[in-house]
């Protein structure tokens, strides 16, 4: 167990500093992702020193495992936004005021480190109340230790939420959106979550070892994860760079009015603009192409964005995501109902039809047809 944290520790500086070595990609989102990564490491660090038996020499350090927990929520939740935002990651004020209780935390730990190594290790080790040294100071140690439960919870959810308009975003402006969608990202957080709640519960009943245990194997894990799938995350929009004040950490405002309220487009240059829009995907199937945009086909049917999206959402009750796989489902109906194309395998009609998967081809098609390409085929030869 100590040679895993010992590894996971290691591992976790070399891909911190090789996130801070990329000069590629999304570099504020690698950047904090380094943050986040180290901050992992140091955790790992110490608790190899506990568990090896060396904290025994720097008590100290075990404040500072305590004050890192207080960084995790801000980061990983900072690297989400980062990596879903339209617009390039700032540090606003009002972000910065998300490490208030990581620095409050440092002020309330600032009196146990008066105490004497003897006492610490006492503390550390045994268990040991170092109450009466510390007088009405002796709450921090409790407070410092509890509230990052409460807080990772908390930024969890938040990057659940920005996920999820993550998710509603692309499919607005993508029809290829596999390499973008960040499942690997949501996934990763789902477990933490389900970890932190098994911590929980485990403290709740006075027996935290095994769990504390398999969170930080578990932590081990995520580190490696996050560093390689961090690297590997591919660009998902071409970031405008606004120099602004932001005052909220969603960069896309949400509103109460309705939605295209304020548009100028009117109900009769919407339906034009659809038979336009139904007029250029039969003649010219631009479906066809599998990483077809929102902003590609405005800017052949001479439209902006705004308007192609507005048209599609309300017009067909549709997102552009579904919209163009609507129609690539439709021309790959019409291959697998042809006699002479048989023998054709379903990933070359996948292809065809304009998908560039198999397992996307799949999804999109029970969506659309309600059963399998293959059943569809059965049925329409047999």
């Amino acid at each position: 167990y100590a040679i895993i944290l010992l590894l996971g520790a290691a591992h976790g500086v070399f891909l911190g500093f090789a996130l801070l070595a990329v000069d590629t990609g999304n570099r504020v989102a690698l950047r904090l992702l380094a943050a986040l990564t180290l901050t992992f490491s140091v955790d790992l660090a110490i608790n190899y020193l506990y568990v090896a038996g060396h904290l025994a020499q720097f008590p100290r350090l075990r404040f500072i495992e305590s004050v890192a927990a207080f960084l995790y929520g801000p980061l990983l939740y900072f690297y989400v936004v980062a990596l879903t935002s339209t617009q390039v990651f700032r540090m606003t004020w009002q972000r910065w005021l998300h490490f208030a209780p990581f620095i409050a935390s440092i002020l309330l730990l600032i009196p146990y480190l008066r105490l004497s190594d003897a006492s610490l290790v006492g503390m550390i080790y045994d268990g040991a109340d170092p109450g009466p040294e510390l007088g009405g100071w002796a709450i921090g140690m409790p407070i410092v230790d509890s509230l990052p439960r409460l807080l990772i919870g908390a930024y969890q959810v938040l990057g659940f939420l920005r996920l999820a308009k993550h998710g509603r975003n692309i499919r607005e402006q993508f029809s290829l959106i596999e390499h973008i969608s960040l499942r690997w990202l949501r996934n990763l957080l789902l477990a933490i979550g389900i970890l932190w709640v098994l911590y929980a519960i485990a403290l709740a009943y006075g027996g935290a070892g095994p769990v504390e245990q398999l969170l930080n194997v578990v932590i081990v894990v995520v580190v490696y994860t996050l560093g390689y799938m961090g690297m590997r995350q591919p660009d998902i929009f071409k970031q405008q760079d606004r120099r602004k004040e932001v005052t909220s950490d969603i960069d896309e405002r949400t509103s109460d009015k309705p939605k295209y309220e304020r548009s100028a487009l009117d109900a009769e240059m919407s339906a034009a603009l659809l038979e336009e829009l139904q007029t250029v995907m039969l003649d010219e199937r631009p479906y066809l192409d599998d990483k077809l945009t929102l902003s590609q086909l405005a800017e052949r049917l001479g439209i902006s964005t705004n308007y192609l999206s507005q048209i599609i959402n309300q017009q067909t009750s549709s997102n552009f995501f579904d919209y163009i796989n609507s129609h690539r489902v439709e021309a790959a109906k019409q291959i697998l109902a042809d006699p002479d194309k048989a023998r054709l395998s379903v990933l070359a009609i996948a292809m065809d039809a304009g998908f560039n998967s198999k397992s996307a081809f799949y999804s999109a098609f029970k969506q659309h047809a309600h059963m399998t390409p293959s059943q569809f085929r059965q049925e329409n030869l047999s």
